[in-house]
């Protein structure tokens, strides 16, 4: 593949935002590589998260019609803004990605992003809330987080956070990236993620906030059975008695811990647990 440069011009000088975790992306190897993983079309939207100093704003911007880049530091608002004056089609918005109403956004959209380390999930969780308006994302984590968000169920990886993640889409790790492919290096590395938002769940719940409190509750202790966990959530008054006859009905063993569950059967639990809880 031809190395091709990506100026950073204009940058604000001896900046970066330790308080997001944020480093920038300056190997133009891998700029490309997350572009062509996006497989963006001339017609498509783009939206890029934390564009920083412009590395990855500057090949997005050569491959569609309209890009938006959301970015929080006034600095580099500002000198974003100077570097692409004479591109209408790239419009940046100062906003914080974790708070910000994509609904103002046209759709569909695809997220291209290199997400600071620190806020990455809070960033995720958010956009999800939006997941009918996004085609879909390609994003760059900390290859800890990657993990944690594509593991598969029984893995060690695998946690509250994975089932969240997976019930609402598709993910695919794409490839790692090095610290030196940063400025300043990172102490980790890098994996980018292909997600693909479901337009419907696979396994969909009739109550996805009581979902997700099973799965917080569930997870609370990994070492402990999972029937342990939920003998524990008093405000729910579970009884032996009745998980018994759930574990029964879902061909659980007695010794099943959270992290064996796959998304479909917390789904499949939280519909058995529900009935069993006292009325408000």
């Amino acid at each position: 593949m031809r190395k091709k440069s990506y100026s950073n011009s204009n940058k604000p000088s001896s900046r970066y935002r330790k308080r997001f975790g944020q480093v920038f992306l300056r190997d133009s190897m891998v700029v490309e590589q997350i572009v062509m993983r996006a497989q963006l079309t001339p017609s498509e939207t783009a939206l890029e998260i934390g564009p920083g100093r412009g590395a990855l704003t500057e090949a997005l911007a050569e491959r569609v019609t309209t890009l938006y880049a959301l970015e929080i530091e006034r600095p580099f608002v500002e000198a974003l803004r100077q570097r692409f004056a004479d591109r209408p089609h790239v419009r940046v918005i100062q906003a914080d990605a974790r708070r910000y109403d994509y609904e103002q956004l046209p759709h569909p959209l695809v997220v291209v992003a290199n997400l600071p380390y620190s806020t990455a999930t809070h960033i995720l969780r958010h956009l999800l809330t939006y997941r009918q308006r996004l085609s879909r994302l390609i994003v760059m984590v900390q290859k800890e987080v990657a993990e944690r968000l594509a593991a598969a169920a029984g893995s060690k990886s695998y946690s509250g956070l994975s089932v969240f993640f997976q019930y609402y889409a598709a993910i695919e790790p794409c490839f790692d990236v090095p610290p030196q492919a940063f400025s300043p290096n990172p102490a980790v590395d890098s994996t980018v993620l292909r997600i693909e938002p479901f337009a419907t769940p696979p396994w969909p719940s009739s109550d996805e906030h009581f979902l997700f409190q099973l799965v917080k509750c569930a997870f609370a202790h990994r070492r402990k059975t999972l029937r342990k966990n939920l003998l524990a959530m008093n405000q729910w008054q579970l009884n032996e008695a009745d998980l018994a006859a759930v574990w029964s009905d879902l061909s659980f063993a007695s010794t099943i811990r959270p992290q064996e569950l796959s998304p479909a059967q917390f789904v499949a639990l939280a519909k058995a647990i529900k009935p069993l809880r006292p009325s408000p």
